[in-house]
């Protein structure tokens, strides 16, 4: 009897943790779709602005200059009331097409000026400053330990979004990466921060925008 107590209770236990299961959805639930700034999934062949989606004016992000350079290689935000530099966002894996929440992703600008390397944004520390900017000049694709300077993840912040850095493109523990918010220092440029910066995806459509920058 105390046998065959036993194995009810098994069967009991084995039952619960496979409805248990399915309630759950059977396993660990896909990332969150991310959204743009009209409510519609964002698609990995479209184009978008990434922009504060409240503050007024329209303030855009885009190639800005830092310090005394000449050349616009830092990412930031600034006030643009039409156009701007629209970006494509190229998730590591993409299994539906779409933009998802908390997965590895390059950004990368359409358009860059000739003394840049490559629209692709990437972590570059600065020993001066003792801060880590996001500037352009990375690497697109290729995810191990050698280009996880260039891959970000797309978070909710309330109801918009934020970006992190912190890629797991590579497990190796001897490229561990710090993990941080992207947020802006007090000239207005991206860099790795405690307070996140507050963005929202708004598509690009060429027949009604154009590409334009100032910094």
């Amino acid at each position: 009897m105390k046998t065959k107590g036993c194995e009810l209770l098994l069967s009991f236990l084995l039952a619960f943790a496979i409805i248990t299961n399915a309630l759950l959805g059977g396993g660990a639930a896909a990332s969150d779709v991310v959204l743009d700034l009209s409510g519609g999934k964002m698609p990995v062949t479209d184009y978008y602005y990434i922009e504060d989606p409240l503050f007024r004016p329209r303030t855009v992000v885009q190639l800005v200059s830092g310090g005394n350079e000449t050349c616009p290689l830092d990412v930031g935000p600034r006030i643009q009331l039409l156009g701007g530099i629209p970006a494509r966002i190229s998730p590591v894996n993409s299994d539906d097409g779409v933009v998802r929440e908390s997965t590895d992703l390059n950004i990368k600008f359409v358009w860059v000026p000739p003394c840049a390397q490559s629209g692709v944004w990437n972590v570059q520390y600065d020993e001066e400053s003792e801060e880590y900017f996001v500037r352009v000049g990375g690497v697109e694709g290729n995810p191990d330990c050698e280009t996880i300077t260039n891959w970000f993840k797309i978070e909710k912040l309330g109801d918009y979004y934020k970006l992190v850095f912190c890629p797991s493109v590579c497990n190796n523990h001897y490229c561990n990466a710090i993990c941080k918010d992207v947020g802006r220092d007090s000239e207005g440029r991206f860099v790795l921060s405690d307070t996140p910066y507050r963005i929202g995806f708004r598509k690009f459509e060429l027949l009604k925008s154009k590409i334009s920058y100032q910094y």
